[in-house]
C-alpha cells in the first residue's frame, strides 16, 4: 500500500491475533517502521500516523509560501472536496484548481505530504476533466492525503 508516497505493509500474523505493519523507508532514524495492531484498520491507521510524524519530522520549510496561508488553503481544499462530489465535473475542477495551482507553484520536494497532497487532488482533477467522473479511490485518497497536509501545517 502506499501513503503519501511511502509504501507499507499491514500482514495479520500468524494465528490471526494481531496485524502487523511495516514501512518501506530510507531514513530510519526518523521515522517508526513498525508496529503491531489489534485489526487491520488500527495497522493501515497506525502506519499512517507514523508516515506522517516521520515526514513532518524530515520536512524542510517552504520559504516560498507562508505557513498561514498553506494552513487556509489545505483547510479550504477539504471543505471544496467534501462537497464538490455533488457538483457537476467542470465546477468541482474549477473549485479544485486554485489549490493545485497554489501548491504547484512552491518549491516541490521540499515536503512530501504537500506533493501527495497536490498530486492526488491534482490526479481527482484530471479524471474529472477526462472522463467527467473519478472514482471513490480517487476522491479518497485526495481527501486523505489533504487532510494529512492539513493536520501537518495546521
Amino acid at each position: 500500500m502506499d501513503y503519501c508516497g511511502v509504501e507499507f505493509t499491514a500482514v495479520e500474523a500468524a494465528g490471526g491475533s494481531s496485524w502487523k505493519w511495516q514501512l518501506s523507508i530510507l531514513d530510519k532514524d526518523r521515522m517508526r517502521t513498525s508496529g503491531e495492531a489489534t485489526s487491520r484498520a488500527a495497522a493501515i491507521r497506525e502506519a499512517h500516523e507514523a508516515i506522517g510524524k516521520g515526514l513532518r519530522a524530515n520536512a524542510r520549510p517552504d520559504d516560498e509560501v507562508q505557513m498561514p496561508q498553506l494552513a487556509s488553503d489545505a483547510l479550504d481544499v477539504l471543505h471544496v472536496l467534501h462537497g464538490a462530489r455533488g457538483l457537476p465535473s467542470t465546477q468541482a475542477v474549477e473549485a479544485l484548481r486554485p489549490f493545485v495551482n497554489t501548491m504547484r507553484n512552491r518549491v516541490s520536494g521540499n515536503d512530501r505530504l504537500a506533493d501527495a497532497a497536490a498530486g492526488a487532488v491534482g490526479a481527482l482533477m484530471q479524471g474529472l476533466e477526462a472522463k467527467g467522473v473519478a472514482s471513490d479511490d480517487l476522491w479518497e485518497e485526495a481527501i486523505e492525503a489533504s487532510l494529512s497536509y492539513a493536520n501537518e501545517v495546521g
